[in-house]
């Protein structure tokens, strides 16, 4: 699946499996191969160009989300899988030929396939500078839960857990460390996950989670900030942009450097 990072387990519960069922794994994202940067969907004619990753060779070529990849040199194209057997075969740093249906106008688009530079690096690219999207369908298990939208003039932390994950347990010291030392000056931490609110809370309590956990987070909250592996945490500055993407276990000095960083910053 795209984005995976060291928590290879990722998520396995039904929000994933939907969101393979919609296509999210269609470029395989896998290190050392191939890539464009295009989330892949089936289309009546073609492929669908369902999401294109900020910064990738199919973003630099002005692909459109919503686009229709019809062919791929010369051979037509009529489902997702054939694409990417294409894209693996011809190999980086080939010059491929796309043809690409915009808005009713069909045209020839060149991309050179680049090396995928990692899950981590994809990640960043993609949400680093953009505005942190809503949490669509999350419901506040404890503390409280403001959406994200409402917390502009403080520093979030937003924290992508799931209740199974080992390394999301082995974050919980560093972030109640964080909440205890920067909370009263205007760090907000919250925990997502999509385990029900029993299962959070079970673990909350076991685990003594200090900051705010909010559950059943849906797959629209999953796929806007690409999250499918545990654990992937995002800082978002007091304007509500996001500044810093990782995925899996993250040391305390990186994490308490880049709060203060934030803090510091005019609202």
């Amino acid at each position: 699946m795209p984005l995976f990072g060291s928590s290879r387990r990722g998520f396995i519960g039904g929000s994933i499996a939907a969101l393979a069922a919609a296509g999210l794994p269609s470029l395989a994202f896998a290190e050392g191969r191939p890539w464009i940067g295009i989330e892949l969907d089936k289309a009546d004619v073609g492929v669908l160009a369902k999401r294109i990753f900020r910064g990738s060779p199919a973003d630099k070529a002005n692909v459109k989300a919503g686009d229709v990849i019809l062919a791929a040199d010369g051979a037509d194209l009529t489902a997702p899988g054939e694409l990417i057997k294409k894209i693996r075969a011809a190999g980086v740093g080939k010059v491929m030929t796309f043809k690409i249906e915009h808005a009713g106008t069909k045209s020839d688009v060149k991309i050179t396939l680049a090396e995928h530079p990692g899950d981590e690096e994809v990640l960043r690219m993609h949400l680093v500078g953009t505005f942190a999207s809503s949490w669509k369908g999350t419901k506040a298990a404890r503390g409280e839960l403001s959406d994200i939208k409402q917390l502009k003039g403080k520093v979030v932390l937003v924290d992508f857990w799931a209740s199974w994950c080992g390394a999301c347990r082995a974050m919980v010291p560093t972030l109640n460390e964080l909440h205890e030392k920067f909370g009263a000056q205007g760090l907000k931490i919250v925990g997502l996950t999509e385990d029900t609110e029993e299962a959070a809370l079970k673990v909350a309590d076991r685990l003594t989670i200090k900051y705010a956990i909010g559950a059943s987070a849906s797959v629209d909250t999953l796929r806007a900030y690409s999250v499918s592996a545990l654990p992937t945490l995002f800082l978002v500055d007091k304007k509500g942009v996001i500044r810093s993407a990782s995925i899996g276990l993250q040391p305390s000095e990186s994490l308490t450097a880049m709060t203060k960083k934030l803090l510091s910053e005019p609202g």
